[in-house]
């Protein structure tokens, strides 16, 4: 754990000093560009750094302790008291889980907001004004199988102007249709008001009324018809928005690949130390420590690349979303079980 927090130190002081170098180059030159504010947007944009290369670090740091051991030939006394590979690899999974718990935190419950704040600060360092999403106009929303359509909709009283509710049965077709003047919310509860109904099945029937409930979740959010950033938002958030879109009719392939990209990614935390451990078993001794952060900046930087190769194919539907996230991880981990069964065998045990 004390060689991972090292790295991390290394790395964030690393990451402040090149992001804040091309912070300085982007915002010198706008209205309110100022030192406090800088200094805060890079801190907020750490957990978002932190939460893509914490498997990465993990590996580089993984590398670094085993090669220590190696040289100062306290591994060799392990395996020689009678320690499999197994045994002496179990601690380094228990730290390995530590920081992945961290790492299933920091994305779900710390980058979300962090996030959100840093789209604010560069918002108001270069002055960009983001106007208030108050008014809707020419909605469209699918609930089950009901499509709604509404002419304006102001989601800060909660009211909607022109409603229109089309009525489909299991077989597609239309059995209702109703329009109403307006729609309010009143103590969690939508009401239409003004309108009139009509029931196509089994025969036309008219229905006028001035006021009735009408079951529907609509949030505030919904009624803007702006679908919020998957980075801004926690695991239980995703969800809610994959099964509200889904609902819609809407593709929600984008959410659903980084939804299980978070889920994805505390697993692959320990796939990095699976894999790091038998690479670092193979180094010399001699130069072992410069030769662990090679091959750790090599190795992370590959893990890095597949792990957003596979991403971006789900994203463009190439991988089915699960797929797209998981992949890197069965691939890295199989090639870890491989090369872990080749170092327990007796002739690497010398």
């Amino acid at each position: 754990m004390i060689g991972f927090f090292k790295t991390v130190s290394m790395i964030i002081g690393l990451f402040l000093l090149i992001d804040g170098i091309e912070s300085i180059r982007r915002f010198s030159q706008k209205p309110h560009f100022n030192g406090p504010d800088i200094t805060m947007l890079l801190l907020y944009r750490i957990p978002n750094f932190l939460g893509m290369l914490i498997p990465s670090m993990v590996l580089l740091s993984t590398l670094m302790v085993i090669a220590q051991l190696t040289r100062h030939n306290e591994l060799t006394v392990m395996r020689a008291s009678g320690l499999s590979l197994q045994r002496i690899l179990i601690p380094f999974l228990m730290g390995g889980m530590i920081i992945a718990a961290i790492h299933i935190v920091l994305l779900d419950q710390i980058a979300p907001g962090t996030n959100r704040i840093v789209l604010k600060l560069e918002d108001y360092l270069i002055d960009r004004q983001v106007a208030p999403a108050t008014q809707a106009g020419d909605l469209w929303i699918r609930n089950g199988q009901q499509i709604i359509h509404v002419n304006h909709a102001d989601p800060v009283i909660e009211t909607l102007q022109g409603v229109t509710i089309f009525s489909f049965d299991a077989n597609r077709r239309l059995t209702a249709h109703l329009e109403a003047k307006t729609a309010f919310r009143n103590e969690g509860c939508w009401q239409l008001v003004d309108g009139i109904e009509y029931q196509f099945l089994p025969e036309l029937k008219i229905h006028p009324f001035q006021q009735r409930a009408w079951e529907i979740t609509l949030d505030p959010e919904r009624l803007t018809g702006v679908t919020p950033q998957p980075h801004l938002l926690s695991l239980t958030e995703l969800l809610a928005i994959i099964n509200q879109l889904q609902q819609e009719g809407h593709d929600v392939t984008r959410y659903q690949v980084l939804f299980h990209r978070k889920l994805a990614a505390p697993a692959t935390t320990l796939t990095a130390i699976l894999l790091a451990f038998p690479f670092a078993l193979r180094l010399p001794r001699s130069g072992g420590t410069i030769r662990s952060m090679l091959l750790g900046i090599l190795l992370g930087f590959a893990m890095f690349v597949l792990v957003d190769l596979a991403t971006a194919l789900g994203l463009g539907g190439r991988l089915p979303p699960i797929l797209a996230a998981w992949a890197p991880v069965l691939f890295f981990c199989s090639i870890a079980g491989f090369l872990l069964l080749h170092s327990a065998t007796p002739h690497n045990q010398k």
